[in-house]
């Protein structure tokens, strides 16, 4: 093929590469900050060396995501929908209609699992629900379907943590 039928097919090839990339398949819930706050957690630094018999999961998802915050860690705050306490409580089965947020804090990250005919379906937005599900390979929605699917002792119809949280034991 000469030089500039090749030049000529360059914003094509741009046109497909940029239709590839993912985009979030959850719906942003505009209103999740007055949700319930079911957990808050930590993804640690880059340079924090897990304890060896931390779960598989965890050893994952801190691989995953430890580069956020320029590698010094994160807060994780987890919010459920009013709506779907209690079948977070016992992880679902789940109604149609987004059901958790989980937000790294900074540098405001916010994950969504949404349900849909029973399946999980997820997005990553930014706090004011931009789509930055195309930023990283970690933030797309295939890759946390691959991850909640992966570990179904801890991901239980797509939502992912212990079986028992505080928030749900008797006092």
């Amino acid at each position: 093929m000469n030089y500039w039928r090749k030049v000529a097919l360059l914003p094509c090839f741009y046109l497909v590469s940029v239709l590839a990339q993912a985009e979030s398949i959850a719906s942003y819930p505009a209103d999740w900050r007055s949700w319930p706050v079911v957990g808050e957690s930590m993804v640690p630094g880059k340079d924090v060396v897990l304890p060896e018999d931390t779960p598989l999961f965890i050893q994952q998802a801190v691989a995953a995501y430890n580069w956020i915050n320029d590698g010094k860690g994160t807060k994780l705050t987890t919010y459920v929908h009013p709506d779907k306490l209690k079948q977070y409580a016992s992880h679902g089965p789940y109604d149609d209609g987004v059901t958790v947020v989980g937000v790294y804090e900074t540098p405001g990250v916010v994950f969504v699992t949404e349900h849909l005919a029973g399946e999980a379906i997820y997005g990553t937005y930014d706090t004011e629900g931009k789509d930055i599900s195309s930023q990283h390979p970690t933030f797309e929605p295939e890759y946390c379907a691959r991850c909640h699917t992966a570990y179904q002792d801890i991901c239980i119809n797509g939502t992912c943590s212990v079986p028992v949280i505080e928030l749900f034991k008797d006092n």
